[in-house]
């Protein structure tokens, strides 16, 4: 997390991977092309440079971002770089994502940092109509423990890898500033969000690049960074937690949607069409609905939505159709030629105690038009 006040020198180590007097310095004893390559591997990812801290196994950068430096020197096979409004392909899966362990153990000497991350944990997986969701528990994918590091650094994280959110959050111990506990539940709500890839929303604004992993702007988010009242604008450690902004829900919806079913057939059970579809994990239940699609000349004019059942089931037999084997119907309208008719299509969505998924189209195979 980084500070209310940005240093550009922290501790004099603010360029330590190139300073021989910082006493944590572990590059000595490496060359200095691995030096360089570790600056640029930093500069490459959009980065500033100038603000790089050295921490033995990794590297602090920008006051809140953890690069443990074995990543980085694996960047061309497993790329760092996941950006908040903006994103790239290094993202949480959807395997994990909903079942993301987090282990508060390490705070157990810091009650108060401890129940505010119970609280971010709750915020998170509060979201609606996302697939996001925290646990605490152990072993967990996300470790938060303590360190003492520079006075103007709240807290820190590391970003996701290999699918997997990042494992790492450190409260500092050693803030140079007395924190409330609404400050601390912003704090943690903040560096969860980066260990599920989310950056500073106004990384621009921070001097920071796209880098060599590009930034995918998410979709009805904010593209001039800074967004108002975002969880996940920088420099933001003595904000007190108010709740996310619109565009930290919208970002989070966009990037981790609850999935839909898959697998959606259509077969004739005895001249009855039998709607099948794969099981969803923690689903309670599924909406099944057919589109009828008004066409002219073979071109969509309009749908109509008609629901059918709600189940518990992974299929339905749908009584009140036949299965003709067709699913469009065309008719020639008379003198002008024009064509008239209509396509059909079954729909099936999940639903989930803090949401519905995706929608799954049979695509045009409903196959009960009654020509």
């Amino acid at each position: 997390m980084l500070t209310y006040r940005r240093l550009f020198v922290a501790l004099g180590c603010a360029i330590g991977l190139v300073s021989a007097g910082c006493s944590d310095n572990p590059t000595a004893g490496r060359t200095d092309a691995d030096k360089e390559s570790l600056v640029e591997a930093v500069r490459a990812m959009g980065l500033r440079t100038d603000m790089i801290e050295d921490h033995g196994d990794f590297l602090l950068v920008e006051g809140d971002i953890y690069l443990p430096k074995a990543e980085l020197r694996r960047r061309s096979s497993d790329p760092l770089n996941p950006r908040f409004q903006y994103t790239t392909n290094n993202i949480v899966s959807n395997a994990k994502i909903y079942q993301i362990v987090v282990d508060l153990s390490g705070l157990s000497s810091q009650t108060a940092w401890q129940t505010a991350a119970r609280d971010a944990i709750s915020h998170w997986s509060g979201i609606s109509n996302t697939h996001v969701k925290m646990v605490e528990g152990s072993p967990g994918d996300i470790t938060v423990s303590t360190t003492c590091t520079a006075s103007n650094v709240a807290a820190y994280a590391s970003f996701p890898s290999g699918g997997n959110p990042g494992s790492t959050i450190y409260v500092n111990t050693c803030f140079g500033y007395s924190t409330t506990s609404a400050q601390k539940v912003h704090n943690m709500v903040h560096e969860l969000g980066h260990t599920i890839s989310f950056r500073h929303s106004n990384y621009t604004q921070l001097g920071e690049s796209a880098g060599t992993d590009g930034a995918n702007h998410i979709f009805g988010t904010p593209t001039s960074g800074n967004a108002t009242g975002s969880v996940m604008n920088g420099g933001t450690a003595l904000n007190s937690w108010a709740g996310f902004a619109s565009s930290d829900v919208t970002a989070t919806q966009k990037r981790y949607p609850i999935p839909g079913p898959s697998g959606l057939s259509i077969t004739d059970s005895n001249g009855t069409p039998l709607i099948s579809w794969s099981a969803l994990s923690g689903a309670t239940g599924y909406t099944v609905s057919l589109i009828t699609f008004n066409t002219h000349n073979g071109s969509y004019t309009n749908h109509f939505v008609s629901q059918i059942t709600t189940t518990t089931n992974t299929s339905y037999l749908d009584t009140g159709n036949a299965y003709t084997g067709v699913y469009e119907c065309n008719w020639d309208w008379g003198w002008d030629g024009e064509t008239y008719g209509a396509w059909y299509e079954y729909a099936v969505q999940a639903t989930f105690p803090h949401g519905t998924s995706d929608v799954l189209y049979s695509r045009h195979y409903a196959n009960i038009a009654q020509c």
